[in-house]
């Protein structure tokens, strides 16, 4: 019986280390429910997860865009609000990925729901050979959002 007790004493104090053990410090990206969630910017249902984003900003609100283009859009025309996390899809898997790793392509034949054209890879060499197939180009994050930047407002 003692044995017992001590068993539950030993499984009581390591699921209470557990459960005070800090969580992960990585970002995450909101749940969106497509069909039913709606963009932040535009106000249109989400229903393409190859094409919809989030931004985590660093007040620990997050926003859910139906078009990547229009989320480099958005943050672009509000300064005020501070990312935290980039959050894309890999257009292949439809997985989540970090927006500040991923690869994009950029291109006037890529159809999107709010016409941004773009479309985002966690692997370079998948979107290469995509950029090829639109003929458009790869840019990292930084780079679309110069050339988004450029496209809205000229030089």
């Amino acid at each position: 019986m003692k044995l017992c007790v001590s068993c539950l004493l030993l499984t009581a104090f390591c699921l209470l280390l557990s459960a005070c053990s800090p969580k992960s410090a990585e970002p995450q990206p909101p749940e969106i429910a497509y069909g039913q969630d709606m963009c932040d910017a535009c106000g249109m249902i989400i229903s393409d997860a190859k094409f919809a984003a989030a931004t985590l900003l660093t007040s620990g609100e997050a926003l859910r865009f139906d078009d990547i283009g229009e989320m480099v859009t958005y943050h672009m025309d509000h300064p005020e609000a501070q990312v935290k996390a980039w959050f894309v899809h890999d257009y292949p898997s439809e997985a989540w990925l970090r927006g500040e790793t991923a690869f994009f392509v950029l291109s006037d034949q890529l159809q999107t729901p709010m016409g941004g054209g773009v479309a985002a890879f966690e692997k370079r060499s998948d979107a290469e050979v995509f950029a090829v197939e639109k003929d458009g180009q790869v840019l990292t994050l930084d780079e679309l959002r110069v050339e988004v930047h450029m496209q809205v407002h000229g030089n």
